[in-house]
C-alpha cells in the first residue's frame, strides 16, 4: 500500500528508526517434547540391552568359575579325608598332651597329695593303683581286718582324706563308688574304689 503526505516538507513528522533490539527475529521451527520422547526410546532400550548382556556376560563367567572350583573340590575328596583322619587323631593326642601337660605343671602338687593319702592311711588298708585325670582322681586299693571292719576302715580312710583341708581343698568330691568282697588264704579282702572329683580352675 502507497502512503501519500500531502502536508509541506517541513511539517512532516519523520518516523523513527527503531532500535535493533526491537527488531524481531524470527527463528526456525521449534524442538517439541514428542520428538524428544521419541529420540529417548531407543536410547533407554539401548542402555538396559548393554546392562543386560553385562549381567548376562558376569553370570556365565561366575557359573564357569563356580564348576572349576567344584572340580577342583571333587578331586581334593581323597586328601581332606586324609587330613580329616590326620585331625582327629592329632586332637586325641593333644588331649592326652594337655593332661600330661597339667600334671606336670602341678606335680609337687600330686606328690603333697600322694604323700598326704599315706599319711591318712589306716592299717590293714593298702592302695593297688592311683589313675589321675585333669578331672578326676581314682584311688582303688583293698584292706583286710581280722576283726571282720573292712566297712568300717574304707569309711575312715574316706573320712581322713575330707577333713585333711591341704588334701581335700582341691576336690569338691571325694566318694566310694565300688566295694567288691574276696577270700584269699581264708581271710576276707574287701576291694574299694575312691573317686575324687577335682576343682576346676
Amino acid at each position: 500500500m502507497i502512503d501519500i503526505n500531502l502536508l509541506p516538507e517541513e511539517s512532516r513528522t519523520k518516523d523513527k528508526l527503531k532500535p535493533a533490539s526491537q527488531v524481531a527475529v524470527k527463528s526456525g521451527p521449534g524442538f517439541n517434547q514428542d520428538q524428544l520422547f521419541i529420540y529417548a526410546i531407543p536410547v533407554v532400550l539401548g542402555v538396559f540391552a548393554l546392562v543386560h548382556f553385562y549381567l548376562a556376560f558376569n553370570a556365565i563367567l561366575k557359573n564357569g568359575k563356580l564348576a572349576a572350583l567344584s572340580r577342583k573340590w571333587s578331586q581334593l575328596e581323597p586328601q581332606r579325608k586324609t587330613f580329616d583322619t590326620f585331625n582327629q587323631e592329632f586332637s586325641v593326642n593333644s588331649q592326652d598332651g594337655n593332661a600330661a601337660l597339667v600334671l606336670t605343671n602341678q606335680r609337687l602338687l600330686w606328690a603333697q597329695k600322694i604323700n598326704k593319702l599315706s599319711l591318712n592311711l589306716p592299717a590293714g588298708v593298702w592302695f593297688n593303683d592311683i589313675a589321675i585325670n585333669p578331672k578326676v582322681m581314682t584311688i582303688q586299693g583293698s584292706v583286710v581286718s581280722l576283726q571282720k571292719e573292712e566297712i568300717g576302715l574304707i569309711n575312715k580312710l574316706s573320712e581322713n582324706l575330707k577333713a585333711d583341708a591341704e588334701f581335700s581343698r582341691d576336690f569338691s568330691g571325694f566318694e566310694l563308688s565300688n566295694i567288691q568282697k574276696r577270700s584269699v588264704g581264708g581271710y576276707d579282702i574287701a576291694d574299694f574304689v575312691l573317686v575324687g572329683n577335682i576343682k576346676v580352675k
